[in-house]
């Protein structure tokens, strides 16, 4: 029975597997753009092929724009070709003059919001809600930064060129000579085993994931990646264990969160991951448990309790919501089943999240890493 979900999976997790927009946009030249520039293309997949070309070799901006416009024009319903826009917008939005910073940010948060409303369930829309915590500027996690000496950041402007280009083997030697000018770079082992699974060659492209995890075990692009890399090397074990570990590390990545509801429907396993709708009115079933919560969080705390751990105090607020009442609504009965499976610290983390909670989880999830996996895999995958 495993075989004939190969397809399926590889078709569900390899969406937008070969990054789209790398882990490190380089930075260009400001740019002022001619919004109302447009061509009429009927073919959208050729058109975005021509943005990216223009964008990425010539550094032509206006006529990218254009291309996007088009392709964008050409298939309304195409949320790749949104998506892609949206990256573009958002690369845009870091390096155009300061006049026109906002107008780009805008029009990336309205592709990355129209992907999420019209296809919420899907990995693409995923890829997108992290596009818009990335231009909220709302990350909780941070990556560790790497200063790169030149000749490495310049074979790796040369390598994105090339792969914008898919001119795949020519950004592998570009990509291979930044890993070993800057190997300290997670991203550059990153982009250049993503080239490898461009070329499908993914007995290569899983040894240099893997390679990446070795600099940087917590990178949750690696994690994903190497997923969609054991996916096409029939590994579904490694696959979803390394989905899973792409949300340990870091549990707003809705790309991960999202792969994983793709993985499972595609293997017929039960989804139980549920957003927190923390509203107090009558429609939330929820409402008199965060009522709960949040009274638990405000109470007054001793001496001796003012020195509690960020978790602690979620603990207890947790705690005291799972026994207000008896007939919780979607988020908290998720929580009382992390709560009766003896992961309700696990569930804290990856669930309820913040910058409180953020300072505290790395040394969490060093200790618990096989827990938080675990939690996933059984309990959020069922």
């Amino acid at each position: 029975m495993i075989a004939p979900l190969i397809p399926a999976l590889a078709m569900l997790l390899s969406v937008a597997s070969a990054a789209p927009a790398k882990t490190t946009p380089k930075q260009q030249p400001s740019a002022t753009l001619d919004m109302a520039e447009s061509f009429e293309r009927p073919d959208s997949k050729q058109l975005l092929r021509e943005a990216k070309e223009l964008w990425l070799v010539k550094a032509d901006y206006n006529g990218a724009l254009a291309k996007f416009n088009a392709a964008v024009e050409a298939d309304p319903d195409d949320n790749d070709a949104r998506l892609q826009r949206g990256h573009f917008f958002e690369t845009l939005s870091a390096i155009v003059v300061p006049k026109d910073k906002e107008k780009f940010k805008s029009r990336a948060q309205a592709d990355f919001t129209h992907i999420t409303v019209a296809d919420p369930d899907s990995l693409i829309a995923g890829i997108a809600r992290d596009g818009l915590t990335r231009l909220a500027g709302e990350t909780l996690l941070s990556s560790k930064r790497v200063m790169c000496p030149e000749v490495a950041r310049e074979a790796h402007d040369r390598a994105d060129s090339f792969y914008g280009a898919q001119r795949y083997a020519e950004a592998a030697a570009e990509y291979q000579k930044a890993a070993a000018g800057c190997p300290a770079a997670v991203s550059y082992w990153v982009d250049y085993a993503d080239s490898y699974y461009a070329m499908e060659d993914f007995e290569k492209a899983k040894e240099l994931f893997s390679k990446a995890l070795t600099v940087d075990p917590w990178n949750r692009e690696a994690h994903r990646f190497l997923s969609d890399t054991e996916v096409q090397l029939r590994n579904l074990d490694g696959a979803v264990h390394h989905l899973a570990l792409s949300v340990v590390s870091d549990p707003i990545y809705e790309a991960g969160w999202s792969a994983l509801r793709a993985y499972a429907a595609a293997v017929g396993r039960s989804w139980n991951r549920v957003y927190g709708d923390r509203r107090a009115d009558s429609a939330n079933a929820d409402a008199p448990y965060w009522e709960a919560y949040r009274a638990a969080k405000a109470k007054p705390r001793t001496p001796q309790a003012g020195a509690a751990s960020a978790l602690a105090i979620e603990r207890e607020a947790v705690k005291a919501a799972l026994s207000a009442a008896r007939d919780p609504g979607p988020f908290w009965s998720m929580m009382s089943r992390a709560d009766a499976a003896g992961y309700l610290d696990e569930a804290i983390f990856l669930h309820l999240l913040d910058s409180s909670l953020s300072a505290e989880y790395p040394a969490f999830r060093e200790k618990n890493a096989e827990r938080l996996a675990a939690y996933v895999e059984t309990v959020v995958l069922r």
